[in-house]
């Protein structure tokens, strides 16, 4: 597949002249799947707020930020290991260091806090050491344990709680 080059950045101004920094080093295929899990866990956060008892008032037209939804579900009891506001919130800020730095690298430090809640969501069955160190495979196991999660608790709320939605 072809990699098609986007514009220089500007660099700077000296003595009257624009420099100009080449962004050849942009890891596509990563940022592209770090945003990707960012708006799949955030589809997630959206039903699992309108499907929360009391959510009736019309909360879908308040055009929330992400980092509020999560905000909103850190006061929800979440039973241990699976506390994952901590960890989603730590995901809100790797997006936003992408979404004002082109340049941004990912690394296996900067997804430590995921990994740390993988290890600790895998321990009961044995299993921690299956937990990935590569980046794109922390995302898709945290994504989709996050994401299996929450469907679970709208099925429950949509099944139990009564919720029309």
């Amino acid at each position: 597949m072809k990699q098609h080059g986007l514009p220089p950045l500007v660099g700077g101004f000296s003595d009257g002249k624009v420099t100009w920094q080449r962004i050849e080093s942009i890891d596509y295929d990563t940022l592209g799947y770090l945003l990707s899990c960012h708006l799949i866990i955030e589809h997630y956060l959206d039903h699992l707020l309108a499907t929360h008892p009391g959510a009736d008032f019309g909360w879908e037209g308040a055009r929330l930020t992400f980092g509020q939804k999560v905000a909103l579900i850190s006061g929800l009891k979440f039973p241990e290991p699976y506390n994952f506001p901590p960890a989603i919130k730590h995901l809100n800020t790797l997006r936003n260091r992408f979404g004002h730095n082109i340049n941004a690298k990912l690394s296996e430090e900067d997804l430590l806090p995921l990994r740390q809640l993988l290890v600790k969501c895998t321990e009961k069955s044995g299993t921690p050491d299956d937990v990935p160190s590569e980046p794109k495979e922390v995302l898709s196991m945290f994504t989709s344990l996050a994401c299996t999660y929450f469907a679970g608790a709208i099925w429950h709320r949509a099944r139990f709680v009564g919720t029309e939605r």
